[in-house]
Parts: C-alpha cells; sequence; structure tokens
C-alpha cells in the first residue's frame, strides 16, 4: 500500500469512528507532529540542484570515480 492509499485508509476509518477519545487522541498526534522538515528549510536553488542531481542518478548521466580522475588528469595534467 502506498503512502496516499495509506492516508485515505485512515482518513475513512476517522470519519467513520465515533468515538470522541479517539478523535481527541488522533488530534493531539496531529498537533504535536513537529513541522519543521529539514528539506522545506533549505534554499531553493539548493533544492533544485538536488533534484536535479537525482534525475541524473535516476536517468542514468553519472561518472565513476575513476572516470572523473581520469578527465581531471587529463585536463589538468596530474
Amino acid at each position: 500500500m502506498d503512502i496516499q492509499a495509506f492516508k485515505l485508509n485512515l482518513v475513512e476509518k476517522i470519519i467513520r469512528t465515533e468515538k470522541t477519545s479517539l478523535l481527541l487522541e488522533i488530534d493531539n498526534l496531529l498537533q504535536n507532529e513537529p513541522n519543521d522538515d529539514w528539506w522545506d528549510n533549505l534554499p531553493l536553488e539548493i533544492q533544485s540542484s538536488i533534484m536535479e542531481g537525482i534525475n541524473d542518478i535516476n536517468e542514468g548521466n553519472t561518472l565513476t570515480h575513476e572516470q572523473v580522475i581520469s578527465e581531471a588528469k587529463q585536463k589538468y595534467g596530474f
């Protein structure tokens, strides 16, 4: 079950319940959940750069360490 289906399942259960105490517990849990996600605190440029890197990895646009060293040696004469 993916996260969206899981959420929908929980919402359905919450809608069906008549137990006030359970609803109060759920409300308390959600109110105490920290809202600060480190990702949201990153500058947009950094988020964009990270997403670009992830896309490169997913598309196979990567180099091995050895390839990078070889190119650096050729370019800078190490």
